[in-house]
């Protein structure tokens, strides 16, 4: 009986697979030490985009600016020599200007150094922002480059690990393989080293299919690589802060230097700078005020921190756990008002490797869980009266969000923290509100946290607008507007607001599951009865009201009318006349004219649709969505009514969300990207009665997992 005779490779096939495998070898070689090729790169668009930014300013400056300060320069001359603007000034040589009729040597070297001084001091005010509303080519580049720096930054290990599992394997395979795609070296091999070539091809194969392609973090390298201009788009948007840190990171000087951070004395700012920081738990890249603001937390140990709101205090507090977790401390209470507990939940575990455990009201259960395991317990100022900790038990940091809340001695929940704060070390108070404005709260919260500054502050007080009062304070009271810190043009600071339901909101929201009425879900919380019950009211009146501390305006937008009249019920006259559908684009606009004109605090509602595009709304820089939008089109051109070209304050974005209910999961899908769509093309709203079939399709099966979900809970 003959052997069965081997067939030779295809050797078309046989070339591809080794070129397919010898390619990814070599990218997964080379992404071992491309960060310093990507930093390069970055900081090379990011020098383009600086100068063209600056001579975009220098172009917009007409050639008067020259003889601004009146020296006599003929500016009629030079108009008459075809310069325009001071951008083109600035290109032309000494001699050019000298050429001149009527301008001598004397007044062409004035004009030379003005052009210069000119040049200095835009360079020097000069507020540099990545535009993306009409992005440049050069925009496009430089939010690539921080797209691919950023995100394969974590890719790094795992696809080291992946070559070099590989590498020695695949070689060896290559080697054998080629044989396939001589003539003679395959004529003249053994029937052994046939049977090995076609094994080693297999293995080619498979390796690429199933070991490459399979593993995460190659896979997303690859959709890295390939992402297109929309995609590193949507990720700038939702992620600015990181890439502005990143910027920070390449040693481009885009902020503003401080004399002295937070008004601190200069020796005690120096102390705080050597402050060493461990941040090898935390999961986000600080911008540098905040590494200053979480090494003066750790420095001064018991501090109050007043940051502005939307500079990121969380994530301050949260580096400082993370900090004394790598010193090796490791029990961390989260102190805070029950409408944000799930936020401090979410961000603990989205932002650092620490287990967050909530503890609500009697949950002795979850208090047992974090006393043995520590971890981070984020609790309410109700709750921390309601358990007790033993005697000699100690807490390694307290944080204690919006702690203006215990500013009276005498109520219950302060009396408990008090307590608490002597079991601890280390004790961070936050507040955005300026308390500077408060003195009696401020002296009152600083004699918890430093009882001899406090007994120093009674004595000055009265200088409370003073500069000795800030450098009284200095030792625990830090704080940062945005004008001293962040140099770029405002940020968009996006938020989820997670809401626990209540009992009343539970059932409603039940009830509309069972009927199957897509529309009706999406309105959990506000189709109670009684706003009062509803947590998505008490969030949102909470947001406004800080809004108003701020000096903010505020738009709200909804999909529903009927929301929208509840939260005109719940904010009274504080809300202008709700933009809707059935409002004239001329009314619409006089609308937002008499918004402009009101005072801080005052809130704009309008219907997603119907505001949502074609109108300038700058002078609101708070926006609230009373539920999450089906498709992010739909919230971005929402957003882009105030975030955009004339907005001089960070734009915040506050999505309110119901814990554990459908909002969880349309915030999922389009995370995922299970939304088909083009987020920058398509300009439909989705109306209920106007669903495309894959919209409507994923909307039922979506009902139907939440109505499988709650009838499993009973």
């Amino acid at each position: 009986m003959e052997d069965k005779k081997i067939v030779k490779p295809d050797v078309k096939l046989a070339k591809e697979l080794i070129n397919e495998a010898s390619a990814i070898d070599a990218k997964l070689y080379a992404l071992r030490d491309s960060e310093r090729q990507q930093r390069r790169e970055a900081q090379s668009f990011a020098t383009k985009l600086y100068e063209e930014r600056i001579n975009e300013m220098l172009r917009n400056m007409d050639v008067d600016h020259v003889n601004k300060s009146k020296q006599g320069i003929r500016v009629s001359l030079l108009r008459d020599a075809g310069f325009d603007n001071v951008l083109q000034l600035s290109q032309a040589s000494y001699q050019k200007i000298c050429s001149i009729q009527g301008i001598g040597e004397q007044s062409a070297r004035k004009i030379v150094d003005t052009v210069k001084q000119i040049i200095e001091n835009t360079k020097k005010t000069a507020r540099i922002r990545i535009q993306i509303e009409e992005p440049s080519k050069v925009d496009d580049d430089l939010i690539r480059a921080l797209y691919v720096l950023i995100n394969t930054r974590p890719l790094r290990s795992d696809c080291e690990a992946l070559y070099k599992a590989n590498h020695g394997v695949l070689q060896q395979e290559l080697k054998i393989a080629k044989k396939a795609t001589g003539f003679l070296s395959w004529l003249f091999a053994s029937k052994m080293q046939k049977q090995n070539i076609v094994s080693a091809i297999e293995s080619l194969e498979s390796r690429i299919n199933n070991v490459y392609y399979g593993d995460p973090s190659f896979a997303k390298l690859i959709e890295i690589e390939k992402a297109d201009e929309f995609t590193c788009r949507a990720d700038y948007r939702n992620n600015a802060p990181s890439y502005y840190s990143e910027l920070e990171q390449l040693g481009l000087n885009w902020e503003k230097e401080e004399k002295a951070p937070g008004g601190l004395p200069a020796e005690l700012a120096a102390e705080i700078e050597a402050q060493k920081l461990d941040l090898s738990l935390l999961k986000a890249t600080l911008r540098s005020y905040q590494t200053f603001g979480a090494k003066y937390i750790i420095h001064q140990k018991k501090t109050l921190l007043g940051d502005e709101m939307g500079l990121g205090k969380t994530v301050q507090a949260i580096a400082s756990m993370v900090a004394l977790a790598a010193e090796g401390k490791s029990h961390f209470i989260v102190v805070c008002p029950a409408s944000v507990l799930i936020n401090w939940y979410r961000e603990i575990q989205k932002f650092s490797e620490l287990e967050a455990v909530k503890v609500h009201g009697n949950d002795e259960e979850a208090l047992l869980h974090w006393r043995q395991n520590g971890g981070v317990m984020v609790t309410t100022f109700e709750s921390i009266s309601r358990f007790e900790l033993p005697e000699k038990f100690r807490v390694s940091m307290v944080v204690v969000d919006e702690a203006h809340y215990v500013k009276n001695p005498e109520t219950q929940r302060t009396k408990a923290l008090v307590k608490l704060l002597k079991k601890t070390e280390y004790t961070l108070f936050m507040s955005g509100t300026p308390l500077e404005n408060r003195v009696e709260e401020m002296c009152f919260l600083i004699s918890c946290l430093q009882p001899e500054v406090a007994k120093s502050l009674e004595e000055v007080k009265f200088l409370s607008t003073a500069e000795q009062f800030r450098l009284q304070l200095a030792p625990v009271y830090l704080r940062r507007t945005r004008d001293d810190v962040l140099q770029e043009l405002p940020d968009l600071i996006e938020k989820e607001q997670w809401c626990i339901l209540g009992a009343e909101e539970q059932k409603v929201y039940k009830d509309a599951v069972l009927s199957e009425n897509f529309m009706a879900i999406r309105q959990v919380s506000w189709h109670v009865d009684n706003l009062a019950h509803s947590s998505k009211a008490a969030r949102l009146l909470e947001l406004c009201d800080q809004a108003r501390e701020q000096g903010r305006k505020v738009i709200v937008f909804s999909f529903f009318r009927n929301t929208m009249q509840r939260v005109a019920e719940l904010l009274g006259d504080r809300c202008m006349e709700p933009i809707t559908g059935a409002i004239s684009p001329q009314r619409r606009q006089e609308i937002v004219d008499e918004f402009s004109k009101a005072d801080d605090g005052a809130v704009l509602l309008s219907q997603v649709q119907a505001g949502g595009t074609g109108l300038n709304i700058q002078s609101a820089s708070v926006i609230i969505f009373c539920e999450p939008q089906i498709k992010p089109s739909i919230e971005n051109q929402a957003i882009a009514r105030a975030y955009r070209m004339g907005q001089v304050r960070d734009v915040l974005v506050y999505r309110l969300l119901g814990d554990d209910t459908v909002d969880e999961k349309i915030m999922e899908l389009l995370k995922n990207k299970q939304l088909q769509f083009d987020s920058f093309a398509d300009e439909s709203v989705v109306g209920e009665e106007s669903l495309k079939p894959q919209e409507s399709e994923w909307m039922s099966k979506l009902v139907e997992e939440e109505k499988k979900r709650l009838q499993a809970l009973e």
